[in-house]
């Protein structure tokens, strides 16, 4: 099962080191991998979370599309641009695309929309979203041994 986060915004940043330079400030254990330009980024980025390798889908989106294939939502305006990202069940990966989307929005002005929730967040609400994800890992770490040794 894979799992979508979409950050809708007016700007785009320029680069990858602008991308990180919004993770640094958020103090973030993320580094991204700048080997192409942001605005080339399609597939997989490969990323190190506390010096692990993982990583998420990342790409540009079409903007109206985003919007016209999703009319029930409501994301609180027209936006220009869509970042997306996109990963399956590895909690690194879950942790690595949410720090990554949060810090994009915050950085961009922008929205996330969580896909499998169908909600909005404000930027703050993502980054909100990032600490309770991090409190949560060690639970679901757990729950997941326990699960292995049954």
């Amino acid at each position: 099962m894979s799992m979508e986060l979409f950050v809708l915004s007016n700007m785009q940043l320029e680069s990858v080191g602008a991308w990180q330079g919004a993770i640094d400030a958020e103090k973030f254990p993320l580094r991204l991998n700048d080997d192409r330009p942001l605005d080339a980024l399609k597939g997989f980025l490969p990323v190190l979370l506390r010096g692990i390798r993982t990583g998420f889908e990342c790409g540009h989106w079409p903007a109206e599309v985003f919007m016209r294939g999703r009319p029930a939502v409501n994301v609180g305006q027209e936006w220009r641009h869509v970042l997306t990202f996109r990963w399956g069940g590895d909690l690194n990966q879950l942790q690595s695309a949410w720090m990554a989307a949060a810090a994009y929005a915050k950085a961009t002005g922008g929205i996330v929309f969580d896909d499998e929730e169908a909600k909005v967040h404000t930027a703050a609400e993502a980054l909100e979203m990032v600490k309770d994800i991090e409190r949560g890992i060690p639970i679901a770490e757990a729950f997941l041994r326990d699960l292995k040794r049954t």
